[in-house]
């Protein structure tokens, strides 16, 4: 496949990875930030904090059913499209350098490295649009702040407060975590495709 082939293919199947799965993540946001809004929380006892599902319920009766489970996934679908697409392409053709055709053994630090690059380019491109996503995850959280009216309300809210670099505000320290994850997020791949394709039976020959 060419590299747009690649990038169409990576941008439909993070499309379709983040429809089955937004329901968590947005209640991942929450739990990992709700004591950030004690406010939301009101005479709940802090060592009494509510989990998973009681999140989930709670958001789903209280902030307008499933609507409120998949509040941001726009912004989301809109980052995830173009970073699974360019992560694939871009994994594709730095690999087409590290490890070129008829290299038969290949060494796992260049299949690291690929996967590194390849995560890195991908996330420092769409970050903004994680920064959307977790921002409109949180917005109708009680003591929060400024509650956003739309994608286009938010970005100007944001670099008008904080500036452009707000769009961009923890790209560092999510860098550190997606360069070593998407390192070995392929580099698991690549072996375990090798290995499958070794299990092929070689054709018999007349």
């Amino acid at each position: 496949m060419g590299p747009i082939e690649r990038l169409l293919c990576g941008g439909i199947a993070g499309i379709t990875s983040v429809v089955f799965t937004y329901p968590l993540d947005i209640v991942r946001t929450r739990l990992s930030i709700q004591t950030a809004s004690f406010a939301a929380l009101g005479e709940v006892p802090k060592d009494h904090l509510p989990g998973m599902w009681t999140t989930m319920a709670a958001m789903y009766k209280s902030e307008g059913g499933m609507a409120a489970l998949y509040r941001g996934i726009i912004p989301t679908v809109a980052g995830v499209a173009p970073y699974v697409g360019l992560n694939f392409m871009t994994y594709e053709f730095v690999r087409k350098y590290l490890t070129p055709e008829g290299d038969q053994h290949p060494s796992a630090a260049r299949k690291l490295l690929a996967g590194a690059i390849s995560g890195a380019v991908a996330q420092t491109c769409t970050y903004p649009f994680d920064v959307l996503r977790r921002r409109f995850q949180i917005n109708t959280m009680s003591g929060m702040g400024y509650q956003y009216k739309s994608i286009g309300d938010a970005i100007r809210v944001i670099v008008a407060q904080e500036g452009v670099r707000g769009l961009y505000k923890g790209l560092v320290p999510n860098l550190l975590k997606v360069a070593p994850s998407m390192a070995a997020n392929w580099l698991s791949f690549e072996l375990t495709r090798d290995f499958l394709v070794g299990l092929k039976p070689e054709p018999v020959s007349l």
